[in-house]
């Protein structure tokens, strides 16, 4: 994008990029604008409610995340490519594609450049085993409830954190 490319909130579109992607979850907190025309410059790739992104450039090329609750229209930059009209459960793909024998193949077929980068046509060449849906239902619900789980165990660990800096100040202050 150029500089007359960018907008702002409330003045023009989402344009998601790699960061906007924590922990294989959309995070919206920090994203750029670019304008109306701009946006409707590339019709193709629009972003929606359960599209994939997947990271091709860079540093961070294999992240992965199905796009939801998405506050605002948006798009992408050069540096994702978009899954959309899925044909399976977008959220058993994303989990297949964030296993770490498909980000290991990811990574050896993006090369070791000073910019990793994966092609249309190399990321075409990756075969995914596809079970039915009923299957692909039952395997996102066991893999969702662990993430629950960890979350939950994570937000616990939060507070006992909280809880021992709160003691230890207490117990190391002479007054």
């Amino acid at each position: 994008y150029t500089r007359e490319d960018q907008g702002s909130e409330g003045e023009g579109a989402l344009s998601l990029s790699p960061g906007n992607i924590v922990n294989g979850k959309m995070d919206y907190k920090s994203s750029t604008y670019i304008t109306w025309y701009k946006y409707e410059e590339s019709p193709e790739i629009k972003i929606f409610n359960g599209d994939i992104l997947f990271c091709k450039t860079g540093s961070t090329v294999g992240k992965v995340s199905v796009v939801d609750n998405l506050p605002y229209k948006a798009t992408i930059n050069p540096q994702l490519v978009v899954l959309k009209e899925i044909k399976v459960n977008s959220k058993f793909l994303a989990y297949t594609l964030a296993t770490f024998k498909i980000q290991l193949l990811v990574k050896g077929l993006a090369g070791v450049g000073s910019v990793p980068n994966i092609s249309q046509a190399k990321l075409n060449e990756i075969k995914v085993a596809i079970p039915t849906q009923s299957e692909q239902s039952r395997i996102v619900s066991i893999l969702d409830q662990f993430e629950a789980s960890i979350a939950n165990l994570e937000a616990q660990l939060k507070e006992r954190e909280k809880q021992y800096e709160y003691y230890r100040n207490q117990l190391l202050t002479f007054e």
